[in-house]
């Protein structure tokens, strides 16, 4: 196998993590949803998600990495929102 090869090898087993805490987040989202319908929460809060955001930055030691890991965060956050709204737009 050539170093690209398992290079490639590597980052599929690190997408095969990932895709599987993405569908965890996600359920996580949904019991969100919920408690924000029963509670009549709004689903934007702007300084929760700005936490977030910082937080899980914050933890990207390679300085040269961090701002595309939180560009990466920031638009989960939005897909994450989505999610929400179209969630509650079925209920």
């Amino acid at each position: 196998m050539s170093h690209l090869e398992e290079c490639r090898s590597q980052i599929d087993a690190l997408d095969e993590k990932f895709a599987a805490l993405f569908e965890e987040r996600f359920r996580i989202v949904k019991e969100i949803i919920d408690y924000k319908v029963e509670n009549r929460l709004p689903i934007l809060d702007e300084g929760r998600e700005n936490e977030i955001i910082k937080k899980n930055t914050d933890r990207i030691e390679d300085e040269d990495l961090r701002r595309y890991f939180r560009a990466v965060y920031q638009y989960m956050i939005e897909v994450s929102r989505e999610y929400q709204e179209e969630v509650l737009s079925e209920k």
